[in-house]
């Protein structure tokens, strides 16, 4: 297996262009080349345009050489067309918006395992929100919005072996301890903060480069916040 580490931007923070520039940069020098090719993901916000745009351009001064968006939130979606252009692709870039909205368009195609194929073959790929949380194992569906009740798991692209949210602490991560809760005793999450950027590799290590992260683990039922490793 030749999968790298995956980057991850927390995101949350609007206006912080610089700081997002930045990351990304660092993101595509993982590609070992001048002007890498990046392939834009926007499942978790149906391909919306102006998220594309919103994004392509920091990207772009980052040092892309081009930035496609990836069309795949179509009832008529180009199957051969989609695997060909994130094959080709030098870095694979998961936009955000909605986790499981993301990952219903990934599965309506078989992309999620053929971006898993992706990544263990060693292609670099970078998420930002719903994107950083969809290349973790898990996240949450609620039948009814705010009655844990109602909620149970779904498998996301389980890139590497653990759990993530986002941009959360304004809510004490309630949505993090939730999925703890569901997946039971010993089951340890990471709440990566507004502003954050992470590297998470398959052996569970997760370097943080700025603001966290938050780490939660189920001890017997009871959600408990712990030091970050």
């Amino acid at each position: 297996m030749n999968a790298k580490p995956i980057y991850l931007i927390a995101g949350g923070s609007p206006g912080e262009t610089r700081q997002v520039t930045e990351d990304f940069h660092t993101a595509l020098e993982a590609c070992g080349k001048p002007n890498p090719k990046v392939a834009y993901v926007g499942t978790a916000n149906h391909d919306n345009k102006m998220f594309f745009q919103y994004m392509k351009h920091p990207m772009m001064k980052a040092g892309a050489g081009e930035v496609k968006l990836v069309p795949i939130a179509n009832k008529r979606t180009d199957e051969a067309a989609v695997k060909r252009m994130l094959s080709e692709a030098d870095l694979v870039f998961l936009s955000g918006g909605e986790v499981e909205d993301g990952m219903v368009w990934l599965k309506r195609y078989d992309l999620d395992v053929f971006l898993t194929g992706l990544y263990h073959s060693g292609k670099p790929f970078l998420g930002v929100s719903a994107g950083a949380i969809m290349m973790g194992q898990h996240w949450v569906h609620w039948d009814k919005e705010d009655d844990d009740d109602t909620a149970s798991l779904f498998e996301c692209l389980n890139f590497v072996p653990m759990l993530f949210d986002t941009h959360g602490e304004s809510e004490g991560w309630k949505e993090l301890k939730c999925a703890l809760r569901l997946l039971g005793p010993g089951a340890e999450g990471y709440g990566l903060s507004k502003g954050g950027f992470f590297l998470a590799d398959s052996s569970s290590k997760l370097t943080s480069f700025r603001n966290g992260p938050e780490v939660f683990y189920n001890a017997g039922g009871e959600i408990r916040r712990k030091d970050a490793k």
